[in-house]
């Protein structure tokens, strides 16, 4: 993946964003520092959308988008779009979908679905010519017996017409053939070997990247009208263990403990979980973090008091009001206490 491109496309003309925070929250490494600055920057529907990407190294890339006049870039490894950068990240962006499209891959692995599914168009295709000898896409062992026996419990109920039926829809949906024509490059089948993004780029003369992240976004959209289907439907199986955790496991059992507890005492969860307070703390950020702000016990961990001195003090940014700074002008200040003031506040002011 361009990380130029990226940051051009989560970058921002009224805000300094970390660089690396920025790649940190597309590939997924869900640290509460990360969280936090998915939030602050508005890209927690962005979330482990590239999981696990490698996007090489920023200082090149930073340099490269203030030679090209793009965006400016500070001692802290931070960028802030100019009115050049501002106009690529349009140009970037009426290329693609809406971007709701593309947070679909961060509650779903869409990019699994992707593989999935390009395997099922291979082994149905050759089906319906009736071939049995041909190279079958490399998948993992357990991905290639799920469509094993997903092809073996339906290939007699039509399956190739269903097929047939899916990718008509689906692609009828688009109302646009060139998005039609992307899709289907990516396909496997008879006399078919599909395109890489690097081939379809020659092709089409746009970013690799940009065709990667459409694919993306269209089969985000697949993988949603799949499941829209219900359990019972035929490509139901396809879709199997995709869905990935809101919150981590870990740190939902340690919220449903806190909230069901009498007293609401996180050195007691720490107690019975055998896990170090820390943790406990990190754990309820990161919830707080991810929760809907009316869902989560703000009062019960900051008192009223020590809410009224924070309100009072605080500057104009609070993302960026730093703990030294705050712990200066309010006496006896936790890290924690100052981290879930600042979710708070951006959580309230911005509507989440």
């Amino acid at each position: 993946m361009d990380l130029g491109i990226l940051m051009l496309i989560f970058g921002s003309d009224r805000q300094f964003r970390r660089v690396k925070a920025i790649k940190n929250t597309l590939r997924g490494r869900r640290t509460v520092s990360n969280l936090y600055w998915a939030l602050e920057y508005g890209m927690l529907d962005f979330i482990d959308v590239l999981h696990g990407a490698d996007f090489g190294e920023d200082q090149p890339v930073l340099a490269q988008l203030s030679a090209n006049g793009l965006a400016q870039a500070d001692d802290d490894f931070r960028i802030q779009l100019t009115a050049k950068g501002v106009e690529q990240q349009q140009a970037y962006l009426n290329q693609l979908l809406p971007l709701e499209s593309l947070a679909v891959s961060s509650r779903y692995d869409v990019a699994k679905f992707m593989r999935r599914f390009s395997f099922a168009t291979q082994i149905v295709s050759e089906f319906s010519y009736g071939n049995n000898q041909y190279y079958p896409q490399s998948i993992n062992y357990f991905e290639d017996q799920l469509l094993k026996r997903w092809f073996i419990d339906h290939k007699q109920d039509h399956l190739p017409e269903h097929f047939r039926q899916l990718l008509n829809s689906f692609l009828s949906d688009l109302h646009q053939d060139e998005l039609a024509d992307l899709f289907v490059q990516s396909l496997v089948g008879h006399d078919f070997s599909g395109l890489t993004a690097e081939q379809v780029t020659v092709k089409r003369h746009v970013p690799t990247t940009i065709i990667e992240l459409q694919w993306l976004q269209l089969y985000g959209m697949l993988l949603e009208k799949v499941m829209r289907a219900g359990k019972t439907s035929l490509f139901a199986p396809l879709t199997a263990g995709l869905a990935k955790p809101i919150i981590s496991n870990s740190a939902q059992t340690t919220f449903k403990m806190f909230v069901r507890q009498a007293d609401r005492n996180p050195h007691a969860i720490a107690t019975q979980r055998h896990i170090k307070l820390t943790t406990v703390y990190e754990h309820l950020l990161e919830a707080a973090i991810l929760t809907p702000v009316a869902k989560f016990p703000y009062r019960t961990l900051i008192s009223e008091d020590l809410m009224n001195q924070l309100v009072a003090h605080q500057p104009a940014n609070v993302g960026e009001w730093s703990f030294q700074d705050a712990s200066q002008v309010v006496n006896q200040l936790a890290f924690f206490q100052f981290r879930l003031f600042q979710i708070y506040r951006s959580k309230t002011t911005d509507g989440h």
